[in-house]
């Protein structure tokens, strides 16, 4: 994770462009094993979502906005990133899912409060610096319904790809500067008033891989590829 004086959410926000989002669409539109697996994991924690607002936080080319409006949510993907937006919306007109893009800054949402049944930040957090992802935390609460749910996906820091990433021996993702464990992440979200209502880790798309870490990732950390945290507004708070 980075401090203050490090890099920032913003400052590693040139990593995403063209190409990026291109190859993400072209990933999704094939359904291959890894836009299969990453849908699953994701929708495993998801609450349900038919005729629910539903925010995805940083929605990239729009994933999670379409499958989740596919689901019958009122999906509204928001993405600084102009070209995520464009790349978005000509996913969602080839697979024929209507669907609503915003663009927008997560730690500033263009969404009125209280106006949100499930926020989704899914492959997000990793790339927020601490300051960074308390201001989403907390316009994550901002904006839910009482009785909402933050749902965060991200890559775990304990997993062994992960620390291998850390220790120069596998290439690094220059954008994942905030690779955070579950512990982690639960005292963030304490800290902006949320309480941790389920956890669980899920499994990479690498075959042999994901045998194990669906296995054993609950003893050994090292297994753990994926935390998906459902939170909810701590009562009273």
């Amino acid at each position: 994770m980075s401090g203050e004086t490090g890099p920032t959410a913003y400052s590693v926000a040139g990593h995403y462009d063209d190409r990026y989002f291109a190859d993400l669409a072209a990933r999704y539109r094939k359904r291959n094993r890894f836009a299969r697996t990453r849908i699953g994991n994701v929708f495993a924690i998801l609450p349900p979502v038919r005729g629910r607002t539903v925010l995805d936080l940083g929605c990239g080319m729009g994933t999670f906005t379409i499958e989740t409006g596919r689901a019958g949510a009122r999906a509204i993907g928001i993405d600084p990133a102009a070209a995520a937006l464009e790349a978005a919306r000509r996913v969602a007109a080839a697979e024929g899912v209507g669907a609503k893009f915003v663009r927008g800054d997560a730690a500033e949402l263009p969404v009125a409060g209280d106006s949100a049944d499930v926020v989704l930040a899914a492959d997000l957090v990793e790339h927020l610096d601490d300051v960074t992802l308390a201001r989403i935390l907390g316009e994550a609460r901002r904006v839910l319904r009482e009785g909402g749910r933050l749902v965060i996906y991200t890559p775990s820091r304990s997993h062994l790809f992960e620390r291998l990433r850390l220790a120069g021996v596998m290439p690094e993702d220059p954008s994942h500067i905030g690779l955070r464990t579950e512990a982690q992440l639960t005292a963030a979200l304490a800290a902006a008033g949320f309480q941790v209502e389920s956890s669980r880790f899920l499994p990479s798309h690498l075959p042999g891989w994901n045998v194990l870490e669906k296995l054993l990732s609950k003893r050994v950390p090292l297994l753990r590829r994926r935390v998906g945290l459902v939170a909810r507004e701590v009562a009273g708070g």
